[in-house]
């Protein structure tokens, strides 16, 4: 992956706002939570997690976190949102309207970036497993390391 600094990885959080996110602690054994991202900020994440919300920091420098969006591939969109998607009024609405429906999407951070024309899963900031799977292949795991 092309280095993304934290205001590039904000930037492109900002535009999933409401959308499910995967917390990996770096710092507590791995521990992984799931939550909604509520909010952003110059140098952190808001997310909702079981009705407790919590600023997650971020840094160029060293990571506490590992932070995922929950989407979609777009293979996976359906007929009934493309048609939604092309009967918006402006077709400059459509990609924020995939966006918000937690579809993983190209981004622009800013002209010449390394970065740009990239889906949010290459820049590693993006997973596409549900909830479920994420804690069955956890579970899994933790069991293998335990035997």
């Amino acid at each position: 992956m092309k280095h993304l600094s934290v205001a590039g990885q904000l930037m492109i959080f900002s535009r999933y706002i409401g959308q499910q996110v995967m917390i990996i602690s770096l710092l507590n054994n791995s521990e992984i939570n799931i939550g909604i991202l509520i909010g952003v900020k110059h140098n952190a994440i808001a997310v909702n997690t079981d009705d407790i919300i919590r600023w997650i920091p971020l840094y160029d420098n060293f990571k506490l976190c590992e932070i995922k969006l929950l989407l979609k591939p777009l293979k996976k969109l359906t007929p009934d949102v493309v048609s939604a998607a092309n009967n918006l009024p402006v077709k400059a609405f459509i990609t924020p309207y995939y966006q918000q429906q937690g579809y993983d999407m190209p981004v622009f951070i800013e002209p010449g970036h390394p970065c740009n024309c990239k889906y949010v899963h290459e820049l590693e900031l993006a997973d596409y497993r549900s909830p479920a799977e994420i804690y069955r292949q956890n579970a899994l795991l933790h069991a293998f390391e335990s035997a």
